[in-house]
């Protein structure tokens, strides 16, 4: 056997042997290695792993972008005309994502769809594992309407049919056959089930020519050999010409090429998850150093025991060794047991992660998290065993021998090392507290948000009527009006209507248009930017949205009667200033081009979620030149909204069958998950907060026990002096708030310079948040002072006689 091999079966018996000890290190460990493994299994998950394309570095999603604002949007059909006729990429393609209704089976789905340009899996560079995908000849108007579905829909649809290609299937009451499947997750956008060919009739369309409709998405490719900034220059330059020949519309306006990874993730998804990272990693190194902190006062317990194995010959390198194979044996139990606890984290926090957040669905333990796992288990080794390696071959043989059995000082050297440690233990749990107490802040005063209506018993649910059955406005207005009558008059229903997008981001289709008052010139300073919905009658009174002034739409606001809209408060204001808004007219300037008068005006309401700022919003009727073949039943029961589902069904069914009822939603749920992200983090820094916090109490009890137990000699003395219990308890003390102080003033000082990168994720919350502040260091003084007392009552109980004789 070799001499390492010895001593590691010398390490494993004196750990054996030191259960306590063990336990304790093993389970900090555990924590702190298993909620770091966690929180990168889901950071390799979303943010690291690589999107299921060829090269995917090279595809990315063209955008435009505002100069002077930042803000950015999709595409125009005329820019991407451009690009292609440039020769700007290898290969680019338009689409438009979509939700269609696939029947045929007893009840018909809804399937997220997207309508996609020639190039379009050129750029994507996918192979079908069945069948072919979209060509060439697809995309003629006279050509069958052909689909390739994902591999997803493919197992649960058509229950893994050999013989699904050439099978006809109906999607939006169209028959279409299916010519391929692609590979599991290999598709875009992400989450997307089935792709028709986008066609078109003309490119001389005049809304395809208009340089201000963004409403297509892009992806590309790049040219092989061509950089990123390459590319963006080429693009600014199409630009750059267009913003000269459209001053009015494209004045500020250019195109730019995001990586398409970058773009799935958005600014504030990599910012949190890093963010979190962050926190773990700072647990892990407060729990390597409460392991540190304990192994210095095994080692000190065990200096005789040292020093006898020096005076038999072991060099210091020896002793260094021995003692980190006792760490390096405890960081592998940890390690082993924090990957248990990280696989059941992991399924905990997808559990209860928001559902946009891309590709956390697939998070797990995998290969590269276990990889990771095991790389910072040897750091951790390291950390946790070089102070209590280092001190343990500095110390002096023969004085430790000579002491023979007495109990002794530690040495001054050794203390300060274990107080600094606690210092920064202490430091760094105010780093996790202040994160947390920030996060914990935000999402308080998101729940005190009012979202400007009440949704208390609403339930909402997303249909879409299809184009080849209802191919006129008269059809889609008079079944979206039979529709919502039947569901107000049924049994359980107080009030329903139906629009074309809920707040809070519930779902349905958003449209931005620019508007500019009558009497004025449609010009970009004249104009406001809105949101623009379409509705029944009755929508304000489900949602109990206040009517401030004016009036409802009533069945007479139909194509007979003069065009009119409501208006949210922000519009009247941005508009109008304090101005009456009603009766005045306004226009969408660049699409519908129609005068329409103002009849009401409501409050406004947190449209995209609880986050969301005021911004102006517009309602117009369904029946006044807007039947969208799309929109969202809103229904407010009179007991629990969820009962009213079967109703919704029923009535939708009774006049349509083969439409869907799909995204079915309480507006309380919708509520709640636009604050999800935000809850999620807060939930996660106050859980490595807390644990923070209870290792740092253990280690200044730690350190505070083992003091005092060295120094019964001393303490013995000041007691037959005539010390009084009050007097030790109090020294104590004394001893132990400079060092909690010191730590809370580092770790704020730290604290607020590391906090400000998460300000842009806090809500009307400031990384100097004073209440917090004050709060995170009463909170740590009052764990430090709390657990001192243990050991202060334990010195004050100190027999003077008893400790003499000791010595």
């Amino acid at each position: 056997m070799s001499l390492f091999s010895r001593e590691i079966l010398y390490a494993s018996r004196t750990l054996r042997k030191s259960t306590a000890f063990s336990s304790a290190a093993v389970v900090t460990l555990a924590l702190g290695l298993g909620s770091t493994t966690a929180i990168f299994s889901i950071v390799e998950s979303v943010l690291l792993r690589p999107l299921p394309f060829p090269e995917p570095e090279r595809i990315v999603v063209p955008e435009s972008r505002n100069r002077t604002t930042g803000d950015r949007w999709s595409i125009t059909y005329a820019d991407f005309m451009d690009w292609r006729d440039n020769h700007t990429f290898e290969y680019v393609a338009p689409y438009q994502d979509t939700e269609m209704d696939l029947t045929g089976g007893d009840e018909a789905v809804r399937v997220k769809a997207a309508a996609v340009g020639q190039q379009f899996f050129q750029v994507t560079g996918v192979t079908p594992s069945k069948g072919r995908l979209l060509q060439q000849s697809d995309f003629s108007p006279d050509a069958p309407r052909a689909v390739v579905i994902s591999d997803r829909l493919w197992r649960a649809q058509f229950g893994k049919r050999i013989d699904v290609v050439g099978l006809d299937v109906e999607i939006n009451a169209i028959k279409r056959p299916i010519v391929g499947v692609l590979p599991p997750d290999a598709g875009w956008p992400v989450g997307t089930d089935v792709w028709v060919p986008l066609r078109i009739t003309s490119e001389n369309d005049p809304d395809l020519q208009r340089r201000d409709n963004f409403i297509f998405g892009g992806l590309a490719r790049l040219k092989p050999g061509v950089t990123l900034e390459g590319t963006r220059s080429a693009m600014a330059a199409l630009a750059s010409r267009v913003s000269v020949a459209e001053p009015v519309i494209r004045k500020d306006v250019t195109t730019q090429p995001t990586p398409v990874l970058d773009w799935m993730l958005g600014p504030t998804t990599p910012r949190a998850l890093w963010m979190l990272l962050s926190a773990v990693v700072l647990l892990l190194l407060i729990a390597c150093v409460n392991v540190a902190n304990l192994q210095l006062a095994r080692a000190a317990a065990r200096k005789r025991e040292l020093a006898v194995r020096s005076a038999l010959g072991a060099t210091r390198f020896r002793l260094l060794q021995h003692t980190l194979v006792e760490s390096a044996l405890l960081a592998l139990a940890g390690g082993v047991a924090g990957v248990v606890l990280a696989r059941w984290l992991v399924k905990l926090i997808v559990a209860a992660a928001p559902p946009d957040i891309p590709r956390i669905d697939a998070a797990a333990v995998s290969l590269p998290a276990l990889a990771f796992g095991a790389a910072i288990t040897m750091v951790v080794a390291l950390i946790s065993g070089l102070v209590p390696a280092l001190n343990a071959a500095r110390s002096d043989p023969h004085r430790a021998v000579g002491e023979g059995g007495a109990r002794t000082s530690s040495g001054r050297s050794s203390t300060q090392t274990r107080r600094t440690l606690v210092i920064v233990e202490l430091a760094l749990s105010v780093v996790l507290l202040l994160g947390a107490g920030l996060a914990i802040r935000s999402i308080s005063h998101l729940r005190d948000v009012d979202p400007g209506f009440d949704p208390t018993s609403v339930v909402t649910a997303s249909i879409t009527l299809p184009r080849a059955r209802y191919d006129s406005a008269e059809k889609v207005v008079r079944v979206l009006s039979e529709l919502r009558e039947r569901l107000a008059a049924a049994p359980g229903v107080e009030a329903a209507a139906i629009a074309s997008a809920s707040p809070l981001g519930g779902g349905g289709f958003y449209l931005g248009r620019m508007m500019a008052a009558e009497g004025r010139d449609p010009v970009p300073a004249n104009e406001v930017a809105v949101n623009w919905n379409v509705t029944t009658p009755g929508y304000f009174d489900v949602l109990r949205v206040p009517m401030v002034r004016g009036r409802d739409f009533t069945a007479h606001d139909d194509s007979a009667s003069p065009p009119v809209m409501i208006v949210n408060e922000s519009f009247a204001k941005a508009m109008f200033g304090r101005e009456n808004p009603i009766g005045r007219r306004a226009m969408s300037t660049r699409d519908e081009k129609v005068y329409r008068e103002i009849i009401g005006v409501v409050r406004d309401v947190k449209y995209f979620g609880a986050r969301d700022s005021s911004r102006a919003l517009v309602w117009v009727p369904y029946a006044q030149k807007n039947a969208w073949g799309q929109g969202i039943i809103t229904i407010r029961a009179r007991g629990d909204p969820l009962s009213a589902i079967p109703t919704m069904r029923r009535e939708l069914h009774a006049i349509d069958g083969s439409v869907a009822l799909a995204n079915v939603m309480t507006m309380n749920r919708a509520l709640a998950q636009s604050m999800a992200g935000d809850r999620m983090i807060a939930v996660l820094l106050a859980a490595f907060a807390a644990l923070a916090l209870i290792l740092a109490a253990v280690g200044v009890f730690g350190m505070l026990s083992y003091s005092i137990a060295q120094r019964t000699h001393e303490l013995g003395i000041r007691m037959a002096l005539g010390a009084q219990k009050s007097d030790v308890m109090q020294l104590v003390v004394r001893e132990t708030m400079p060092m909690v102080a010191i730590g809370v003033l580092a770790g704020l000082a730290v604290g607020l310079g590391l906090t400000r990168f998460m300000e842009s994720m806090l809500y009307e919350v400031r990384a100097t948040d004073p209440a917090t502040i004050a709060g995170v260091a009463l909170v740590l003084g009052g764990v430090g002072l709390t657990a001192a007392l243990l050991p202060a009552r334990r010195a004050a109980a100190v027999n003077p006689v008893v400790a003499l004789r000791i010595e």
